[in-house]
């Protein structure tokens, strides 16, 4: 790594990089019980919330996976993440057919899946309602993960850019056949909302970007946020960007791959160390530990 202060140019990810969202969606679950159980009783919303959790669980440890090695620690392995995705995609025929790809995170899905699994058929209202009461509850209760503060902090010291590149929330919208469409300016609104609360709570950032239509991994996703640091800066040399974020593939291969980018780190919150892989590619589960890192080879 050969980045010094006065060049860098800081790349993140969001949701479970800089703010515990996966921590805050636990919780947060709990307003779709309390919204369900006003309309379908106690026992059912309760079991739905709960089916919820393991789908989403399930989800977000899949997305997460390195190595195929790393599918076995997964319960039902990797065939259990992509059945969970199969039937995610077949929820959003129209979403694929016109933009290629599904939306893999929509709450909005997983409600209706959880509810599909307990025998039990929500109405469009219902199920929108209940993403509405997650978002918000999400909103309210996350945090800055550990060391978050402290690195935004040297970063501001030093007079550098922070730029945000998170993904879609994808909020689909159901309809009466049980199937989702997709309004890009819809999702893209509601996720807006939520990153800008995150100055609220002392995040600060110079520009962001919203993974509504593209999202990643694609390269066209990675650009429009490239693009905006060479609308501010002038042009930029990738070698002094670094970008963060808690998947390989989903937010590091692309920017290091294709992009050139300096330095990708791995959040990977079980990590206590910061392990270099090799000369742009490290690990670490604490941006504290990662600053006083950089700072070393400075």
């Amino acid at each position: 790594m050969n980045i010094q202060w006065k060049n860098s140019i800081w790349f993140f990810d969001l949701d479970d990089t800089l703010i515990d969202t996966a921590g805050a969606g636990l919780i947060a679950s709990d307003g779709i019980y309390k919204f369900l159980s006003t309309e379908i009783g106690t026992e059912l919303a309760e079991k739905i919330r709960d089916r919820f959790i393991q789908l989403f669980d399930l989800l977000l440890l899949g997305y997460r996976v390195k190595s195929e090695e790393g599918w076995s620690e997964l319960k039902g392995g990797k065939g259990a993440y992509e059945d969970l995705l199969n039937r995610i995609k077949a929820a959003q025929p129209s979403v694929i057919e016109q933009y290629g790809h599904e939306k893999k995170w929509s709450r909005e899905i997983l409600i209706k899946l959880a509810s599909d699994d307990n025998d039990l058929a929500l109405s469009p209202e219902q199920v929108h309602g209940a993403a509405d009461a997650y978002w918000e509850d999400v909103a309210e209760k996350v945090e800055l993960l550990n060391g978050t503060t402290m690195l935004m902090e040297a970063i501001k010291r030093h007079g550098r850019p922070v730029y945000i590149i998170t993904s879609s929330d994808g909020r689909l919208q159901m309809q009466n056949d049980g199937n989702f469409i997709y309004e890009p300016a819809y999702s893209e609104k509601l996720k807006s909302q939520r990153v800008e609360k995150m100055k609220e709570k002392g995040l600060n950032y110079t520009a962001y970007r919203i993974g509504d239509p593209e999202d990643k991994p694609h390269l066209d996703f990675f650009e429009k946020i490239t693009n905006v640091a060479k609308a501010n800066l002038g042009e930029i040399d990738y070698k002094n960007c670094l970008m963060f974020g808690d998947s390989y593939s989903g937010d590091l291969e692309t920017p290091r791959n294709k992009l050139g980018f300096g330095l990708v780190v791995y959040i990977d919150h079980e990590h206590n160390s910061v392990d270099e892989i090799d000369e742009n590619y490290v690990i670490t589960g604490n941006l504290e530990h990662f600053l006083r890192w950089f700072e070393s080879k400075q």
